[in-house]
């Protein structure tokens, strides 16, 4: 059997899987609403709300484990196979790390109380928005690169 086939079943085990823990999260939800009477989740228990949300949480850190894990095998085998592309998998690592290391220069973190009474350190904030400017950034040069694809591509036809 070839591994694509092999990743198909799991893909679809995994959607399958997924699909029902968040049948059953959002059944819970509507039952624990109406309980309680609120309008909306988030005025639900947090320890109630806690029990219907972990199966899922979980569910999603162990797809987060193996993707990395896959990821960084594939990586490997790759540059195994062509030692070549080491530098240009060099490459894309610096410029992610420039990009990342311009995005935090740029934000500024700020401690945030939420109306829970939960603090949100400074350092905390100061990632979130590292992480909204890096994508901003990247976001721009993937719409920038189809630009000139485009263009490179009606010009030469």
């Amino acid at each position: 059997m070839k591994i694509s086939k092999i990743i198909s079943y799991v893909v679809l085990a995994v959607g399958l899987l997924s699909g029902v823990l968040w049948y059953l999260m959002n059944g819970g939800f509507s039952d624990l609403m109406t309980e309680a009477g609120a309008t909306e989740a988030r005025e639900l228990p947090l320890a109630q709300s806690t029990e219907l949300v972990t199966p899922l949480y979980n569910l999603s850190l162990v797809i987060i484990a193996v993707l990395l894990v896959v990821t960084i095998i594939t990586i490997i085998g790759g540059l195994i196979k062509n030692p070549s592309s080491l530098i240009k998998t060099l490459i894309g690592a610096a410029a992610f790390l420039v990009v990342v290391g311009i995005s935090f220069g740029l934000s500024k973190g700020k401690e945030v109380i939420t109306r829970d009474g939960v603090v949100i350190t400074e350092g905390a904030t100061r990632w979130v928005e590292t992480g909204i400017i890096a994508f901003y950034i990247f976001a721009a040069l993937a719409v920038g690169a189809m630009l000139v694809a485009g263009i490179k591509k009606s010009i030469s036809n």
